[in-house]
């Protein structure tokens, strides 16, 4: 990183700087000494860069390309004071108007070189982007807003477009206010799940606020409004009920966390993986039942939010359920040693579950999992012994990673019945092939 003006921070904060003294050019009468003050200011900054645009060109091997991608800086070299000069020289309407286009991309130059700063965008604390971006679009908008109002004032139907720009205007206010929330108060969250969650509903909130601010703004007479608002709040409930029901299933699934980012669930007949939970749909990335060990088929699925409140939902993932419990009987004759054959069973499973053993432990502490869970994992494998007419069947139960169930019992199987056929005279099986 460079030192001194030249480095991010400093450009940054320059452009920051640049873009609060146009604002204050466009908007504010002036006398003429804190006006050739603002004009002195901002051509040094002009000239700073300059001075960065020559550095980093002079870095680059291709020239050409760079001219290319970032030929708009050049626009933020050219100082306000260009502008006023012209613009009391300019007789013809056409010129002015575009001179006053030549000011606004100036405007545009500067709002991207402070949007490009790699060191407010980036680093160990939360992105600031989208909160540059909201920024960004508001100055811009301002900025035209100021520029162009005489003009807007002349054309037809002008009380539409500027209501409309201020309109604009109000909801990116409302996003930098949440963007600001998100960042001061909701980045503290330690659940990443829950943080996102946390911040959808945030800006969910601002965004209403200034859709209400916005119609009280339009409608500024307050019968009007409430006649038209609820006219339209008829038609909104009939036509969007679908819409409005899973927005509230969102809420309903956030509060009471029936699901998160990263479980495995099965919802009515399908069954997934989360990974996306948006304000109308659920999006899971599909995997098979038992027979396919659970694996990923490869399609995408998009279910309503809605569908959790009229069907079953399970969740076998890993923050409501690290552990489930696995499986396999075998059918023994009468004569079979049945210590035995206890003992061997457990010493088989236990070999097999210990490398997962201490995963499910750590995965039950860190998603804070019900205690019958810390249960399972620490009693280990059980065997059970059911007596039937003609056998005893034999049942093993153990705690198992939920993605692994399945090919646990496969491999199980296998391991157990190998051990078993090593000691015909402990173990015996039942004559017949009728079990």
């Amino acid at each position: 990183m460079r030192s001194g003006y030249l480095s991010e921070f400093g450009m940054a904060i320059l452009a920051i700087l640049s873009i609060l003294l146009l604002l204050v050019d466009f908007t504010v009468p002036l006398e003429l000494g804190w006006r050739q003050l603002i004009y002195s200011a901002d051509l040094i900054i002009c000239f700073i860069f300059a001075l960065d645009f020559a550095f980093d060109i002079r870095s680059e091997k291709d020239k050409m390309g760079y001219l290319k991608w970032h030929w708009i800086d050049l626009l933020a070299m050219v100082p306000a004071y260009a502008f006023s000069l012209l613009e009391t020289l300019t007789i013809i309407s056409a010129g002015l108007r575009s001179l006053r286009f030549i000011r606004l991309a100036r405007f545009l130059a500067v709002v991207l070189r402070m949007r490009r700063s790699k060191l407010l965008v980036t680093g160990q604390k939360p992105s600031k982007r989208g909160l540059l971006t909201y920024l960004s679009a508001a100055s811009l908008v301002s900025a035209f807003y100021l520029i162009f109002l005489p003009d807007l004032e002349s054309i037809p139907y002008s009380n539409y477009i500027i209501e409309s720009i201020l309109s604009l205007l109000i909801l990116l206010v409302a996003l930098i206010l949440s963007e600001f929330i998100y960042i001061l108060f909701v980045s503290k969250i330690d659940d990443l799940h829950s943080r996102a969650s946390v911040g959808r509903l945030v800006k969910v909130v601002f965004i209403l606020l200034a859709i209400a601010a916005i119609i009280s703004f339009i409608f500024k007479e307050l019968i009007i409004f409430v006649t038209s608002f609820g006219v339209i709040g008829l038609l909104l409930s009939y036509s969007l009920a679908p819409l409005i029901s899973n927005f509230f299933a969102w809420v309903y699934i956030n509060v009471r966390k029936t699901y998160m980012i990263g479980d495995s669930v099965k919802i009515g007949s399908v069954r997934g993986i989360v990974t996306d939970i948006g304000y109308i749909m659920t999006t899971l990335i599909e995997i098979g039942d038992e027979s396919s060990f659970w694996s990923v088929t490869g399609r995408v699925l998009t279910i309503p939010n809605s569908t959790i409140l009229s069907e079953i939902v399970a969740v076998y993932g890993s923050r409501l359920s690290p552990v489930r419990v696995g499986a396999v009987t075998f059918n023994l004759a009468y004569e079979s040693n049945l210590s035995a054959v206890k003992d061997m069973i457990i010493r088989c499973v236990g070999e097999y579950i210990r490398p997962e053993l201490e995963n499910m432990r750590q995965a039950c502490e860190s998603g804070g999992c019900a205690p019958m869970f810390k249960d399972v994992i620490e009693a280990g494998p059980r065997v059970i012994f059911t007596p039937e007419a003609s056998w005893i069947n034999v049942t093993v139960l153990y705690p198992y990673p939920p993605s692994k169930l399945v090919r646990s019992m496969s491999d199980l199987t296998e391991i157990i019945l190998s051990e078993m056929n090593k000691y015909p005279d402990v173990v015996k099986f039942p004559i017949g092939r009728s079990r």
